[in-house]
């Protein structure tokens, strides 16, 4: 049987916008491309539409062979097209800039308002459906945007780099290297995808009241050895005590990576490194959190124990944390934190 390649996600749900938005040519051969995608032959879609079994597969190999802008027609031979190249560079241009640039008090563009543009500045008329058409042929589709985090770098990253590379170049050998980091658990349970019955939307039961604890952890990049430490809070006094029971841990020198949360450089913090020089503290840069390898030990722990499961109590919980990590041996905690040996 034919079937038309298997769409990827964007294009499934741009096939999905044009079944319920474009005209209706367009509508229906992107419903023929799902249908054909769910595994419906040729002969029961041409049926279905009342077409030719020809046209169906005429509009399977457009797909196969362009995605969905190939279910669009194309230009025919007749009067010249308003939306000519002039136009489209036109169209360009103003979809990269700001509308307020053109004076229209919006922060982004709307056909409409392409439209109006092109009217006063080109003088061209064109119908909302060619405009449409056009933005579609230019590789443009109307859609949300998705929010990022802001790109910020420190303007000390390259010497904390090398403070880093130095300190762990000059250590000697019996000199712990440990990265470590803090994260919170609690019962509420995380949220993430997975498999579940189409109509039958899991619900996770929530407990009657959260409860949280603050796990301290260290990777001995060296040898895979973790450590990790429960504590009721993340305040500096709490970092404290993770110190001490580091230098418990380990009887030689130890160099210890942390970023620049505020409990790790506070002038406590500072007093208590003076007075044991044993232990040496060096910072990651500001906004490099995925530089420290313990962030993948904590997502591999979430995603393992915590996602979509409501845990009786927080001594469930933790005893059940303390499992995850027994069974974590050093091998594994390098491979959860992408180290090689």
């Amino acid at each position: 049987m034919l079937y038309v390649r298997q769409p990827t996600q964007e294009e499934k749900e741009e096939l999905e916008r044009m079944l319920g938005q474009e005209i209706g040519r367009v509508s229906q051969r992107a419903h023929m491309v799902l249908l054909s995608s769910d595994r419906h032959s040729v002969p029961e879609i041409a049926r279905l539409f009342h077409t030719s079994r020809v046209t169906v597969r005429l509009w399977m190999r457009r797909f196969d062979r362009h995605g969905p802008p190939g279910l669009y027609d194309e230009p025919r031979s007749g009067r010249p097209r308003k939306a000519g190249e002039t136009v489209r560079d036109k169209l360009k241009n103003l979809v990269d800039q700001d509308p307020q640039g053109s004076g229209y008090l919006a922060t982004f563009w709307t056909v409409a308002m392409l439209l109006a543009v092109l009217l006063t500045q080109a003088q061209v008329s064109l119908s909302a459906s060619t405009l449409r058409n056009t933005l579609h042929q230019l590789g443009l589709r109307w859609r949300r945007p998705r929010l990022s985090m802001p790109q910020k770098t420190d303007p000390e990253k390259a010497a904390k780099q090398w403070r880093l590379a130095q300190a762990v170049v000059e250590a000697t050998t019996d000199t712990a290297i440990l990265y470590a980091d803090e994260s919170r658990i609690q019962l509420l349970p995380l949220l993430r995808a997975m498999w579940g019955w189409v109509g039958q939307q899991l619900r996770v039961p929530t407990p009657g009241s959260n409860d949280t604890r603050m796990l301290f952890g260290a990777l001995n990049v060296r040898t895979g050895k973790w450590d990790y430490l429960v504590r009721e809070h993340m305040r500096t006094e709490d970092f404290l005590v993770f110190l001490e029971h580091l230098l418990e841990v380990y009887p030689g020198p130890i160099v210890l990576i942390v970023d620049n949360y505020s409990s790790h450089t506070a002038k406590l913090v500072q007093t208590w490194l003076a007075e044991h020089t044993r232990l040496k503290l060096i910072y990651l840069p500001t906004h490099c959190s995925h530089l420290n390898p313990v962030e993948d030990i904590w997502l591999q722990l979430k995603n393992k124990i915590a996602a979509n499961r409501l845990f009786a109590s927080m001594k469930l919980l933790l005893d059940t944390v303390e499992a995850f990590f027994k069974e974590m041996t050093p091998e594994k905690a390098l491979a959860f934190a992408g180290v090689e040996k």
